[in-house]
């Protein structure tokens, strides 16, 4: 299949008229975007091909979280090849969350208000805060955060950020995480760390999340190698 996206006109038409949607599209057993606005192209395909997929649902009301890390490997598996500029792209991932995985966001992110809406099928933040918070769009960007092919499971760190979704909320939502690399040095930094036999809870990731905010005021991290930033944030773990 083709990778899909909106263009801007159809998502201001989209916008506009979230009320109807909500009611239409988003409840359970919704018609579609296309239906709801009387057209057959409000999606449409880039030239890129991806082998089609689908998404996890198998888990039982109140777990759905537990299918968080299956879907990443699905989503950043088929999509990794997406340029950081792409994958930042609104147009893509609404297209995703009104189309092919409608049913999916139903089913992990029931919406039971508008706001609910605005908060998880757009991107109602500023853009670094709705990669994370956009249900499909966080599934390709926790993997592009947390993969790491020097790992004999490249998702090991993806596992142990999907623990909790305050972990996510605290590491993946500041924006001194828009670089990679520090996000898996502190990623890998705190899993090392639980796996020495250190607590690492909320108040723990919350802390590490501040404390490499504040490593930025001090050093250009963008000039830090990985092992650099994995090695002051161990030593303030182990403090």
């Amino acid at each position: 299949m083709k990778i899909k996206y909106m263009i801007e006109d159809d998502l201001n038409t989209l916008k506009s008229n979230l009320p109807g949607v909500f009611k239409e599209v988003v409840a359970p057993g919704g018609i579609s975007i296309n239906k709801m606005f009387s057209r057959e192209d409000m999606i449409k395909n880039t030239p890129y091909e991806i082998d089609e997929f689908t998404l996890d649902m198998s888990q039982p009301k109140g777990k759905e979280s537990l299918t968080d890390v299956e879907n990443i490997q699905r989503v950043y598996n088929h999509m990794k090849f997406l340029s950081d500029s792409q994958a930042s792209d609104e147009r893509i991932w609404l297209a995703y969350t009104f189309s092919e995985f409608i049913d999916y966001m139903r089913y992990r992110w029931t919406a039971n208000s508008v706001s609910d809406l605005e908060n998880r099928y757009l991107f109602g933040y500023s853009v670094q805060r709705s990669l994370f918070r956009n249900g499909i769009a966080r599934l390709w960007w926790i993997g592009r955060f947390t993969y790491d092919l020097n790992r004999l499971d490249p998702y090991e760190l993806t596992k142990f950020l999907c623990k909790d979704q305050d972990y996510i909320e605290s590491i993946c939502g500041r924006n001194i995480f828009n670089n990679p690399d520090v996000g898996v040095a502190t990623v890998s930094a705190l899993f090392d760390a639980e796996k020495n036999g250190k607590t690492v809870n909320r108040d723990v990731v919350r802390n590490m999340g501040k404390y490499v905010n504040v490593l930025a005021g001090t050093y250009l991290l963008d000039s830090l190698s990985r092992e650099e930033i994995y090695n002051k944030v161990s030593k303030k773990l182990a403090q």
